[in-house]
């Protein structure tokens, strides 16, 4: 192999590394498609994260007239109050020579509901769950998210399990290693009803291998 042949061999492994560490969440931020909180535009989110990096308050009044807080900004990781009733949480996802963009949206009125969506590096939508769990079926969600302890009569947690008319599921990105955990929402249970079902809510967390998420 010549000496071009060589060099033009080599770029080719370590471009996709390059671009990769080049990208900050910083500039995937910036560069996020309005449509994802068309109330915060590019004008709004490059403002923000400027106040973020020379460590002043990073809040600002969104289109709404709300306050945006910018309250995470990490090589890897973001974390926005969009109001005081939104959340938005951004994680980039390594592959084997890119990564792809984990979105977390969280909505509490007044318990939390997440919606999670992936992108690729140029903000492409990603129609894949990634192992992620995503049914809408009740009881496979009972199951998944409640376990009986061994303390626990089998009728008693089943009397708990009725309780659970509607249920909904909380996501949050962890900020420092590539991990997802979900738990269960009872926005209709009283506060009494919340506090019996408690032992028996079971959180799960997968972490991201560079293909897919895997139960942890």
């Amino acid at each position: 192999m010549n000496k071009s042949l060589f060099q033009i061999s080599l770029f080719t492994i370590i471009f996709p590394f390059i671009s990769y560490a080049q990208t900050s969440m910083r500039d995937l931020w910036i560069q996020m498609p309005d449509s994802i909180v068309a109330y915060l535009d590019k004008e709004k989110r490059t403002e923000i994260a400027e106040l973020y990096r020379t460590k002043m308050k990073s809040e600002l009044k969104n289109k709404l007239d709300g306050t945006t807080v910018l309250d995470t900004l990490t090589d890897d990781y973001a974390c926005v109050t969009l109001n005081v009733s939104a959340t938005l949480q951004l994680k980039k996802l390594s592959t084997d020579n890119s990564f792809v963009i984990c979105v977390v949206k969280k909505f509490k009125a007044p318990e939390i509901e997440s919606e999670v969506s992936f992108f690729t590096q140029e903000w492409q939508p990603v129609k894949d769950n990634f192992g992620l769990p995503t049914s809408n079926d009740i009881e496979k969600i009972k199951t998944d998210f409640t376990n009986r302890p061994d303390s626990m009569p089998a009728t008693k947690y089943d009397e708990l399990l009725s309780l659970f008319d509607f249920v909904m599921l909380s996501a949050d990105l962890s900020a420092s290693e590539p991990v997802i955990s979900f738990t269960l929402s009872l926005p209709l249970l009283n506060d009494e009803d919340k506090k019996n079902i408690i032992p028996i809510i079971k959180q799960r967390k997968f972490k991201w291998n560079g293909h897919a998420f895997m139960e942890c």
